[in-house]
Order: structure tokens, then sequence, then C-alpha cells
């Protein structure tokens, strides 16, 4: 086996342990059971919704995913899976401002973005980010 081969089978296997871990948070999300669904994130995880600050942590998450599950929203379902492992790229967590000169209009938010080298010099490959504000 190739060290290409190598590379694949583990991406394969990540892959394969992502989608299942998906499945098992899609079916606790459609029992309402916010308990279930914050297991699947780590004890110092951070949820970055969109229009609300962070929240770290098990407990937190799951209450964040409480106020979810009463407005009814249950049915998640994953439509598309990129899995980037030993690739070169490296992911950054950050917070950020943006504002109009002189600080109007001022957002405060939080981004997840992906970085790869291109040309010998490290550039974002993939950006989400959303603003903690209320819209």
């Amino acid at each position: 086996m190739t060290t290409n081969d190598k590379q694949t089978n583990s991406i394969g296997s990540v892959r394969e342990a992502i989608f299942e871990k998906n499945q098992l948070f899609a079916a606790a999300m459609a029992r309402g059971d916010a308990a279930g669904v914050a297991a699947c994130y780590t004890l110092d995880a951070e949820f970055m919704a969109g229009g609300a600050p962070s929240v770290q942590g098990r407990a937190n998450i799951q209450a964040a995913i409480a106020s979810y599950i009463a407005q009814g929203f249950t049915e998640y379902v994953v439509t598309s899976t990129i899995v980037y492992a030993d690739s070169g790229i490296v992911g950054v967590q950050e917070a950020y401002t943006l504002s109009q000169k002189g600080g109007a209009n001022k957002d405060i938010g939080k981004s997840i973005q992906l970085w790869k080298k291109e040309d010998g010099s490290w550039k974002i490959f993939r950006d989400c980010f959303n603003s903690d504000l209320t819209p």
C-alpha cells in the first residue's frame, strides 16, 4: 500500500465516522433529543450559530439546540460532506469586527476558515462566517 493509498483509506474511515455521527445527530434532532444532539459535540466544543454569540461546552450547546427544537426545527439533513485530512489544509477559528470607516455599522462575529498554501503563501481556501448580532 502506498502513502497515497493509506491517506485515501484514512480519509475514507474519517468520512465514514463523520457520516455515522451525522446520522446520530439527525436521529436525535428528529426525536427532539437535545442531549443526544449535544453528545455529538466534544466536551470543549464551541457552537457558532448566526445571530448570537458563540456558546461553549456541551451543556450550553444542549441548551442552544433545545431552543431550535422548541421552535420546531427537528429535520436535519446533511446534503454534502467534504473531508480534508492530512491534506496540507489548516483550520482557523476567529472572532472579528467589521465596520464602515469611522466605526459606523459595526458588526461583531465569528468565523471558521480553512487555509492552504498556494505558490508558497498561505491563503484562505474556505471561509464561513456569521454575525453575533440579530438581524
